[in-house]
């Protein structure tokens, strides 16, 4: 009879439960969801845990609750991977006090350290010579890129190991460094190096052995009229577009105020070149006269010369095919010839805050340069990326270069390719890459069937102590200043 009513008792008591309560997650200490999310098409669990949490970093808890209400309640989705969540998932989202203790706690349900063989990944990346600083920065991308991976389950739950080699801004030794990686190292993938001038030759090396290559700094026209398929720039906009929103600036600006003549000075760098193309063929088009037009050697360091025959012409714009160096050194020469032009454009340069910043000092003032990241982006995984970098490498955020989102976002286009086909096989990997649209760090990426991207670039300008971006008005932190400070 005791017994009887001890389970009489017992039955009583769960049916007194929430349903909530009744599905808390086993092994959890009894923690409930304290609210039920339908996944949406542009959410993400860093995204989540940032509403819910203030904390982008406490998405692992979301995961921990939803996968073990899914052992009793198949309603609630099974996250195999934190970073894949579709659209219409149910997920648990506990309590701020359980979620704390949940990540307090030991290794979570869902969130398995990698097993098996690796997934080797190579690059060349230019870590000394003239590219350095962005290849550097590329390579720092790259790193965290494969650090948050590899806390989140890996790829499809393989752990991914890179391998990356300097190759001296060379374009024969980036050439021999693919070669090696592909037949000697036998990594399973490649990733791209900086800049046009290295993506041309590699991404040849690439195509003849049959391997996706995904990259995050070349997007000049010639690395898109070879006839490729292989390669997808990892970038809002194809190169030649990245000084678009600065021309759309300067036709807005009202008759009585907009520049009358122009100069371009511009590195031979297939890159920059491309772009100059871009700005000469609009703004002539537009009615601004060219007044000065010049190439020099990627190797310049002396711009006296330029500076002094620009300063006699004083055009009202000048507009600079820079990658970092130069863009300082052409600053400097224009200071020292006494030009003050009333609007001034960079390429790569102006985007790198830290060197740039050291470099010209007070002269940064209403500057202007496309980009295609800023620290403060809400897209998929910028808060996280950020944290992490911050936590590899210190320093502020608004000191992180463009450089390592590009090759963060490389990192996050492969992943989610993988993830969509369940493979890492390159020629399947290629086909995938032309079909789908990806979550990133620089904003939603698709790409054509030359690996061109369908997007385009923000607008930057230098207002006090760091850039702010003035466009497009959707994204911009501030307006624009016309015409500059003199510097």
């Amino acid at each position: 009879m005791k017994k009887l009513l001890y389970v009489f008792g017992v039955l009583v008591f769960a049916l007194s439960l929430t349903p909530q309560t009744m599905f808390a997650a086993p092994g959890a200490q009894g923690v409930a969801c304290e609210q039920d999310v339908v996944v949406q098409a542009d959410d993400w669990l860093s995204k989540l845990a940032d509403k819910f949490y203030g904390d982008v970093l406490a998405y692992p808890a979301i995961v921990e609750a939803t996968n073990q209400l899914n052992a009793t309640d198949a309603s609630y989705a099974k996250i195999n991977n934190p970073d894949i969540i579709e659209p219409g998932w149910k997920l648990c989202v506990p309590s701020s006090a359980d979620a704390q203790a949940m990540l307090a706690g030991p290794s979570m349900a869902g969130m398995a350290a990698p097993t098996g063989a690796p997934i080797k990944i190579g690059a060349s990346l230019p870590l000394s010579g003239r590219f350095s600083e962005p290849g550097t920065a590329a390579k720092e991308g790259y790193e965290v890129w494969a650090a948050i991976v590899n806390e989140s389950g890996g790829v499809l739950g393989r752990p991914v190991e890179l391998t990356i080699v300097d190759n001296a801004s060379d374009q024969d030794t980036a050439v021999a460094d693919y070669e090696k990686l592909i037949t000697v190292d036998k990594v399973d993938l490649v990733v791209g190096p900086f800049s046009s001038f290295l993506v041309i030759p590699t991404s040849e090396v690439a195509a003849r052995y049959g391997y996706a290559f995904v990259e995050p700094a070349g997007g000049a026209p010639d690395v898109f009229n070879r006839g490729l398929t292989n390669i997808f720039f990892a970038q809002p906009a194809a190169g030649s577009a990245q000084a678009d929103p600065f021309v759309d600036y300067v036709l807005s600006l009202p008759d009585d105020v907009r520049p009358k003549s122009f100069a371009i000075v511009s590195q031979d760098d297939p890159f920059t070149l491309g772009v100059m193309g871009g700005v000469r063929d609009r703004l002539t088009a537009a009615g601004l006269s060219l007044v000065f037009d010049e190439v020099y050697a990627p190797e310049t360091t002396d711009f006296s010369a330029i500076a002094i025959q620009v300063a006699d012409l004083n055009p009202d714009l000048i507009v600079g095919g820079t990658v970092l160096e130069d863009s300082i050194g052409q600053i400097r020469a224009y200071q020292e010839a006494g030009y003050q032009p009333r609007g001034a454009f960079f390429t790569t340069g102006p985007s790198l805050p830290g060197p740039f910043k050291e470099g010209v000092g007070s002269a940064t003032e209403g500057i202007f340069a496309s980009i295609s990241w800023f620290p403060e982006s809400k897209d998929y995984q910028n808060q996280q990326m950020v944290a992490k970098y911050l936590e590899m490498f210190g320093g502020n955020a608004g000191d992180i270069p463009e450089d390592v989102a590009n090759a963060f976002t490389v990192g996050q286009v492969l992943q989610q390719a993988a993830e969509n086909i369940q493979s890492i096989d390159n020629a399947a990997l290629i086909a995938e890459l032309h079909k789908s649209t990806y979550k990133t760090v620089v904003g939603p990426l698709s790409f054509n069937d030359v690996g061109q991207p369908q997007g385009s670039f923000m607008l930057l300008q230098w207002q006090g102590d760091s850039f702010v971006i003035v466009g497009p008005p959707v994204r911009a932190q501030a307006d624009a200043v016309w015409p500059k400070p003199a510097w």
